[in-house]
């Protein structure tokens, strides 16, 4: 099997920003993306006038339940914006790895290196956008099969909602019900839509640009004495390789932060409702939990592989014959081993490393937040 092509990997992300709205001509975002936007806000701040108007000590195990949903519409908007805003830098780097890539994929030797793992990025990415629409699919239309199944075992009818909202009407009747009901399950898959494209583009941006690490790793343990020139072409690479790392960060350190910041809320109070919550808020609260815990892990692991592949290239530079090498090509050697012994990072704006360190992090906060969020709990 042939190894992908970036386009063919990537295409599934141009194609969610043209649902979306953003547009991959780097022109002003469409009037599309301002609507979808503005829905979800308005299904915050629906969502979050019932959490106010909940705020009570008997209710709080209601409102425990509801905050995951609120941060995860929260963490949606919050992690598109700042890629929207930054759609130029995006397409740009798409652009460079796409063109360099390809280069790569010409060589046979170089792309039984980077196949491997082309191929797994392409399944991650499936696999991926169709776990989370399944996910979001059965928590939105499982809410008429319960009103159906409240019924044909009370013969009572109730107007339950997939999320808690306040709305200026009430929503005792069936008209309304479905009209908050559709505006709902849309600002649902909305949300879903969101977050995961800026996943998918994070994974695909940063698989290659280790891809990038690594092929040029590869070739700075091969050079010899004879290839003077070579060495040059692979000092200019790696330069342009660690901007076009920096641009990464550009894009991501904020999205990051979020993930990390609103990550750390979201398992904290899941963990709280899987204590003190009923059976039947359990299967949920767990497939919430595992989403919730795998996304960031992935956000995690890719940091991580990021760290490594970078880092590569000064033991690549020792194991080369720099020996044989000319005084000038050995200090330059010696200056990209210095170089690439700093560690290539992605950072939640700045705030903490994206790695599995990290995530230990991550998971070391929420299990503080859980215990003082439990003791306040079993104050009341």
């Amino acid at each position: 099997m042939d190894t992908p092509t970036f386009k063919n990997v990537f295409k599934i992300i141009k194609f969610n920003f043209s649902l979306m709205g953003i547009p991959s001509n780097k022109s002003m975002l469409t009037l599309k993306f301002f609507f979808l936007v503005s829905s979800v806000v308005l299904m915050l701040v629906e969502e979050v006038s019932f959490f106010v108007k909940k705020m009570a000590p008997e209710n709080f195990l209601e409102l425990t339940i509801l905050a995951p949903c609120i941060c995860v519409g929260l963490l949606s908007v919050l992690k598109i914006i700042p890629v929207a805003l930054h759609r130029s830098t995006v397409f740009d780097l798409a652009d460079e790895l796409n063109s360099l890539s390809t280069k790569i994929l010409i060589d046979p030797k170089k792309n039984n290196g980077i196949k491997r793992d082309i191929m797994m990025l392409r399944k991650l990415i499936k696999y991926y956008f169709i776990l989370n629409l399944l996910l979001i699919s059965v928590y939105n239309f499982s809410t008429p099969f319960y009103i159906l199944y409240h019924y044909i075992m009370t013969r009572e009818e109730i107007f339950f909602l997939p999320y808690a909202v306040v709305v200026p009407f009430s929503t005792e009747t069936w008209l309304n019900w479905f009209i908050v009901y559709l505006h709902s399950i849309f600002c649902g898959f909305i949300c879903v839509l969101f977050f995961t494209t800026v996943d998918g583009l994070y994974f695909i941006l940063t698989s290659y640009l280790c891809s990038l690490f690594a092929v040029l790793s590869k070739d700075t343990q091969e050079l010899s004495n004879i290839n003077d020139n070579a060495l040059n072409e692979i000092v200019k690479r790696h330069r342009h390789v660690l901007k076009l790392a920096d641009d990464l960060e550009l894009i991501f350190t904020l999205p990051n932060f979020f993930n990390v910041m609103v990550g750390a809320v979201e398992i904290c109070v899941l963990g709280l409702t899987l204590m003190i919550g009923d059976w039947g808020d359990i299967p949920g609260c767990l497939l919430f939990l595992s989403s919730v815990l795998l996304q960031i892990f992935m956000i995690s692991v890719f940091g991580e592989k990021l760290i490594t592949e970078s880092t590569k290239i000064s033991d690549s530079a020792y194991l080369c014959k720099w020996y044989e090498m000319n005084s000038r090509s050995k200090n330059t050697i010696l200056l990209l081993m210095i170089r690439a012994q700093k560690p290539q990072r992605l950072s939640a704006n700045k705030f903490s490393v994206i790695c599995l360190k990290g995530f230990c992090k991550i998971i070391s906060n929420s299990w503080s937040y859980f215990t003082i969020l439990r003791t306040v709990y079993y104050k009341e």
